[in-house]
C-alpha cells in the first residue's frame, strides 16, 4: 500500500533520515501529540470474576508499554495535513510503499474518545491492546492514518523510497538540496500545486517538468 510521511521544514533532517536510510522513527505512544492516546474504557458482567478482570487489565498495560508508533496517512491530498504536519505547505510528504499483509501495520479505527473493551470477549490481551493502538478519536478521522506498531525505535522499510512530493513553500535553497539528493538516489521529486478546490493533485508532477513549463515557483 502507498502511504505518506509528512515531515516539515524544521523536521528535515528527519526527512533525509527516511529517504537515505529507509527507516521510519517510531514513538512511544504515550509521547504522540493525542493525550487520549492508548486510554480506553471497558465493561464486563457483574458475574466475572473480578481477579479475573484485573488480570486483563494488568496485561493489557504491559503489552501496550512494548509497542512503538509510527503513523502515516493513506493520501497527501489533504490540505490539513499540509498545515499541520508540513509546517503550512513548507515541508515534504513522502511516499512509502508499505506491505499489505503486515499485521503490524492498519488503518486506524475511528472511535470515541476512550477506545472501547468488552472484557468478557476476549482472551487474548495482546490483540485487545492492539485494537486499543490502531483506534483513535475520531475527531482526528481526516489525518486518514495508517500506523505501524512496532517493538523497536525504528521500523526498516523494505523497498527504496520513490517518490518525495514537496510543499510549494519549501525555501529554495533547501528544495535544491532536496533536488540534488533525490536525483542522486534515483528518487522522482514532485512540487504540490493548490488550484481552486484545495490541493490539486493533477499538478503534482516531476520537479524537471515543472522547471520546462516555467511552472516552477519560489
Amino acid at each position: 500500500m502507498k502511504t505518506y510521511k509528512f515531515r516539515g521544514e524544521s523536521q528535515i533532517a528527519f526527512a533525509f533520515d527516511i529517504i537515505i536510510n529507509n527507516r521510519l522513527y517510531c514513538a512511544n505512544w504515550n509521547d504522540l501529540n493525542d493525550p487520549m492516546e492508548g486510554m480506553y474504557a471497558y465493561q464486563s458482567n457483574r458475574k466475572t470474576n473480578h481477579s479475573i478482570i484485573t488480570q486483563k487489565v494488568k496485561g493489557i498495560r504491559v503489552s501496550k508499554r512494548k509497542y512503538k508508533i509510527c503513523s502515516l496517512s493513506e493520501t497527501f491530498d489533504n490540505h490539513l495535513l499540509w498545515g499541520h504536519y508540513a509546517e503550512g505547505f513548507k515541508g515534504v510528504a513522502i511516499e512509502i510503499e508499505l506491505p499489505d499483509n503486515d499485521i503490524n501495520i492498519r488503518k486506524v479505527e475511528p472511535r470515541g474518545v476512550f477506545a472501547y473493551l468488552n472484557m468478557d470477549e476476549f482472551t487474548d490481551v495482546d490483540e485487545a491492546a492492539r485494537t486499543i493502538l490502531f483506534s483513535k478519536y475520531d475527531v482526528w478521522s481526516y489525518e486518514q492514518e495508517i500506523r505501524i506498531l512496532n517493538e523497536s525505535q525504528w521500523y526498516e522499510i523494505e523497498k527504496p523510497i520513490t517518490r518525495v512530493i514537496v510543499g510549494h513553500r519549501m525555501n529554495k535553497a533547501l528544495f535544491d538540496v532536496l533536488n540534488i539528493t533525490c536525483s542522486n538516489l534515483g528518487i522522482e521529486l514532485n512540487r504540490v500545486g493548490i488550484g481552486d478546490t484545495g490541493i490539486d493533485a493533477d499538478f503534482v508532477k516531476p520537479f524537471k517538468e515543472l522547471k520546462r513549463k516555467k511552472e516552477y515557483r519560489t
